[in-house]
């Protein structure tokens, strides 16, 4: 239907409709606003409105009523009065970059206002009335582009933009801050809309395209080609959008059956579920950057990583063991190495070579959760290529093996949960399907043949169902044997009767997994198609999408199906996937859900910095035996890198050290001079029982590191855990100094490390073996050399960290905190100029990230401690350092006192602009005053982190006292020193029991220090040295240290405390 207009209009250049007044409003090029009614007015002519200005956009906002109009350099807002045949003008909002406005969205942030100006987004809220006010903008890094079209994400938190150049940027919502860009087409963008439920953006161009975007890696999914000449494009709801073009119209539809899981960062390529207990699953996921995942099937959170270590790569096949809460993974030979699953990233535990005959592969693995007694709650199987089945365990009666098939084997399955029988399935490259039994018989467990199964083809998937077996065949179809056709042919132990449904994929069958709650199982293609079927193979449904999936499993006992493409895992509901019958019966078993479990911390040691990891070696030997051969070298070039919450695979540069380089594994001597279970004489502890189960031979030291010789040949132990497992740290520490990081080396090493002094030695020369003393001297220099290399290459790291604006990343709980500690102890000996860069870290860190207390009151501590350094320079940023680090409160003004009468005048200049700016305290008498308060040491109970100031300073009622004391006798009313060419003498005031007596001058010159500590400083020992009482010129703080109650938090900083000036 057509109306015409019976007034003279010019071209129109803007129209908008304003909703419930029923009036159309164009803009004509001529200064005014044309009105119209609509058609329940016929469009009648209702007048015009001038203007005085060129209008380049309109838009109606029908929640606040309010009609908005863009022109050069600002917005207009107009509101439509009563009778609705008139216009009044409410607000210009002038553009303080003078840009053109070229349109508007309504979907901003919380309900406000876009404002698309030329290279810029600007952010609007409504007062009312009519009124704007401008709160935000919007500005892309290096692109002068017009705006086009954005749009806002609030569960994303992300607000997106495209341009004319076909550029899409992106910010953050919370902060406004500018995160990427990228060329989505060839010509003007002219829509962006984004799908969180699957962790998506769509975009269109004029060219006549339409593209989907993963954004969890920024590469295109799809696209759909309109055609060209694209004018429109704008979304209904969605999964559903129109197209308009310059000839056509059409409307389009988006498949919406799945949700984003987890996002992997890498190819997946294998998924399985696991069972922990009842009701406990994870899902198990194996991706091509060679990193082991759990998730959690509730929520998708990813609970637990295993690391990159080289040895991955070649990774075969996969078991958990969810008792000992330990993650077997056979590495393509005949060893197979253990992860420690309770912790994230999952550490390597130990590694068993199953067979003496290296070349005897092991190909798969499974374990079945049964208590068969004698405290065994599970069996680990292995299948190996020369067709013998095994049993790995700690115990030496459950360590069996049996040759089950007469060629390798190919698969082995069990029941799924805790069961009472322990069931195994297995087939092998003779076509045969063998069921046995592992039993405990005369205290030793035995595998039992039940029957086996003689295949007329080959079978691509095996797995064992409570009542019958299922398999895949090479022809891709579905094979079922039933337990009753085992038990009718049981006198020959074998059966061939089956039933097989029609082919079920007119390609391969890449991926397989079933619901025995349901009698379901589901298959995917290599097609990428994925299909759900029942135990009699008739087809239940299919997903009809363009996506090429790949592998997949079910998600829970409900029928929930989780698949895999482009780096990530989707969940597809069962209430989208099962017929209203099967959702009925689904009702009617009612299973219970499953347990959710929380995610682990990811916190890396300090031990993945080092090039190789070592772990313990065990040998099968038979018949039940094992030997602990020595150390198993792995190859360690790889790091985890978080994207928000997307682990990555970091391949590092490393150069391998000469010893791995030559001898990649370490064996132990047999020298059995030395005796390993001596108790120490200095504490009597009884010798440490292996027990028998875990009894290892051939532990006494290692080739290459005779100084173990010198540590445990001397009356120390071992540290055998009950399970035999010997943590990696454990050996590092054995094996320390050799190959230790900067940050460990701080831990082990004293702070002055980089003097002449090297405490190493004396231990060298009783443990290495002789060499000529130019030798000895050679290789001590290159240590230190090394050393200092490390702290050069950290401190050279956090400045390029600092100056790239590191800290607007996310970091990870654990790394953080490694972090922070490390920085921590790089400040205790340094340079003033890497003193200053470390503080500026922390400063960063405390402002960006939100930081544990622990760490906030470690961090206090040492900084107030640094007020007290023998440098002034240091004394000074340090003080400026708790002020950046927002640490300080108007209660530092206690500290802040002994700012003031310190010997160096900067420090006292900062101490003054702390006092007034922080605590509001101008004058001597609101000083005195303060300290003369009975609520002060009260106040100063306040927590910073975990512990309070008063806690910190180690300060009491007493030292509050003698604290007026000094600020009465050598403070001016302006808080400046009134006494500053005298510099006051330094003295220790030694009491017992509390009582005051002489002082005794003492002067400390760090030339020979020989004592062996542990991140101790000069600075730090003398503290030691005065601890006990402290001093301040001469005037008696308080009781001794050696005094408090057990448990109490120990005083770091008046009980070493110096107000007249800096310890020399």
């Amino acid at each position: 239907m057509m109306f015409c207009v019976t007034d003279q209009v010019p071209p129109i250049e803007a129209m908008v409709h304003t909703g419930s007044y029923h009036m159309l409003v164009a803009y004509c090029g001529d200064m005014h606003l044309w009105l119209f009614g609509d058609h329940h007015r016929a469009f009648i002519s209702l007048g015009t409105v001038p203007c005085r200005f060129f209008i380049s956009c309109l838009c109606y906002d029908p929640e606040t009523e309010v009609l908005l109009s863009g022109t050069l350099g600002a917005v207009v807002t107009w509101l439509i009065l009563p009778n609705g045949r008139d216009l009044q003008m409410a607000q210009t909002v002038p553009m303080s970059g003078h840009e053109l406005v070229q349109g508007f969205s309504l979907n901003g942030p919380k309900g406000s206002l876009l404002a698309l100006c030329e290279n810029k987004v600007r952010v609007f809220t409504h007062q009312g009335q009519g009124q704007l006010k401008e709160v935000r903008k919007f500005t892309p890094i290096g692109s002068g582009s017009s705006i086009t079209c954005s749009f806002t994400c609030v569960s994303q938190g992300y607000f997106y933009a495209g341009n004319k150049d076909g550029e899409i940027h992106a910010w953050g919502l919370d902060q406004g801050n500018f995160l990427h860009s990228f060329q989505a087409h060839s010509s003007s963008v002219i829509c962006v809309h984004s799908r969180p439920e699957i962790h998506t953006l769509l975009t269109a161009g004029r060219e006549g395209t339409v593209r989907e975007w993963n954004l969890a890696v920024g590469n295109l999914l799809r696209q759909l080609e309109i055609g060209e000449g694209l004018r429109q494009l704008q979304f209904i709801d969605n999964t559903t959008f129109f197209c308009q073009t310059t000839h056509a119209f059409s409307l389009h539809h988006l498949p919406y059956f799945y949700s984003l899981f987890n996002v992997c960062g890498s190819a997946p390529e294998q998924v399985h579920r696991v069972c922990c207990g009842r009701n406990w699953t994870r899902i198990l996921c194996a991706t091509k950057d060679g990193l082991l995942r759990f998730l959690s099937p509730v929520t998708g959170d990813l609970l637990v990583l295993t690391w990159p270590l080289l040895v991955m790569d070649k990774a075969v096949a996969w078991a958990y063991d969810p008792d000992n809460e330990e993650l077997f993974v056979a590495t393509g030979s005949s060893e197979v190495l253990v992860f420690d699953a309770t912790r994230s990233p999952c550490t390597a535990k130990y590694m068993v070579c199953t067979s003496v005959n290296s070349r005897d592969r092991v190909s798969c693995l499974a374990y079945a959760q049964s208590h068969l007694g004698m405290g065994l709650v599970g069996l680990m199987f292995c299948g190996h290529d020369s067709g013998i089945v095994r049993i790995l365990s700690h115990y030496s009666y459950a360590r069996i093996e049996k040759t089950v098939h007469s060629g390798a084997v190919l698969a082995l399955s069990t029941l799924e949960g805790p069961q009472e029988n322990s069931l195994l399935c297995s087939y092998g490259m003779d076509n045969t399907v063998y069921l046995t039994e592992a039993l405990l018989w005369k205290n030793k467990v035995i595998l039992q043949s039940i029957s086996k199964i003689l295949c007329s083809c080959p079978l691509q998937h095996v797995i064992l169902l409570p009542g019958s077996v299922g398999a895949i065949t090479d022809n891709h179809c579905w094979r079922l044997w039933h337990y009753q056709d085992f038990l009718q042919s049981a006198a020959s132990k074998q059966s061939s009767m089956f039933e097989e449904t029609k082919c079920l994929h007119r390609c391969a069958i890449t991926s397989f997994d079933v619901c025995s709650s349901l009698k379901l199982f589901v298959t995917g293609g290599i097609d990428g198609s994925v299909r759900i079927w029942d135990f009699h193979g008739r087809l239940i449904t299919e997903l009809d999408s363009a996506l090429h999936f790949g592998p997949l499993c079910f998600a829970n006992n409900r029928g929930d199906l989780l698949v895999t493409f482009n780096q990530s895992l989707y969940l597809v509901s069962c209430l989208k996937l099962l017929p209203p019958a099967r959702l009925i019966h689904l009702a009617i078993l009612n299973n219970p859900d499953e347990i959710q479990e929380d995610p682990k911390l990811f916190l890396p040691s300090f031990f993945f910095s080092f090039e190789i990891v070592l772990v313990p070696k065990f040998v099968y030997l038979g018949q039940g035996l094992q030997e602990l051969q020595g150390l198993e070298a792995l190859v360690n070039k790889r790091v985890i890198a978080f994207d928000n919450t997307v682990p990555h695979v970091v391949e590092e540069e490393r150069r391998m050290p000469s010893l791995i380089q030559v001898e990649p594994k370490l064996h132990f001597l047999e020298d059995k001079d030395i005796a390993f279970s001596i108790p120490d004489p200095k504490h009597n502890h009884p010798p440490h029982v292996v027990p028998a189960q875990l009894q290892l031979a051939g532990w006494n030291g290692l080739n290459p590191y005779h100084k173990l010789h010198g540590f445990f040949g001397k009356g120390r132990q071992w540290p055998f855990a009950p399970d035999g497992y010997i943590p990696n740290s454990v050996i590092r520490a054995c094996l320390w100094p050799d190959g230790t990081p900067v940050f460990l080396r701080h831990d082990l090493y004293p702070s002055y490390r980089d003097t002449d002094w090297d405490m190493t030695e004396p231990i060298r020369r009783q443990t290495l073996s002789p060499m000529p003393l130019s030798e000895e001297n050679i290789s001590m220099r290159r240590e230190r050399d090394k050393s200092k290399w490390w702290k050069r290459t950290f401190y050279d790291v956090l400045t390029s960290l600092i100056n790239r604006n590191w800290a607007g990343r996310k970091l990870d709980e654990g790394l953080l905190n490694n972090l922070i500690e490390a920085i921590l102890s790089l400040t205790v000996y340094c340079s003033i100029d890497q003193y200053t860069t470390y503080i500026s870290a922390l400063a960063q860190i405390f402002a960006t990230y939100q930081v544990s207390p622990r760490l906030c009151s470690e961090t206090a501590c040492r900084l107030l401690e640094d007020t007290l350094h023998p440098n002034p320079c240091i004394r000074e940023l340090a003080w400026e350092g708790l002020d950046m680090l927002g640490i300080m409160s108007h209660l530092f003004a206690v500290p802040l006192s002994l700012g003031l009468m310190d010997s160096d005048e900067n420090v006292r200049a900062k101490a003054l602009y702390l006092m007034i700016r922080v605590t509001g305290i101008q004058s001597k008498s609101m000083l005195v005053g303060l300290l003369k308060e009975q609520e002060t040491l009260q106040k100063m109970r306040e927590l910073i982190g975990e512990t309070s100031l008063d806690q910190l300073l180690g300060i009491q009622a007493n030292d509050i006292q003698c604290l007026l004391t000094r600020v009465e006798q050598q403070l001016n009313e302006n808080l400046t020193l009134s006494h500053r060419d005298q510099q006051p003498p330094l003295s220790l005031d030694i009491s017992m029991d509390g009582e005051p007596e002489t002082f005794v001058k003492r002067t400390f010159i760090p030339e020979e220090i020989t004592k062996q500590k542990k991140r101790m400083t000069y600075v730090q020992e003398k503290r030691e040295s005065l601890s006990m009482y402290g001093v301040i010129n001469g005037v008696y703080l308080g009781p001794t240290l050696g005094h408090q109650k057990t448990g109490s938090v120990r005083p770091r900083y008046l009980k070493w405390g110096y107000l007249g000036g800096s310890v020399s």
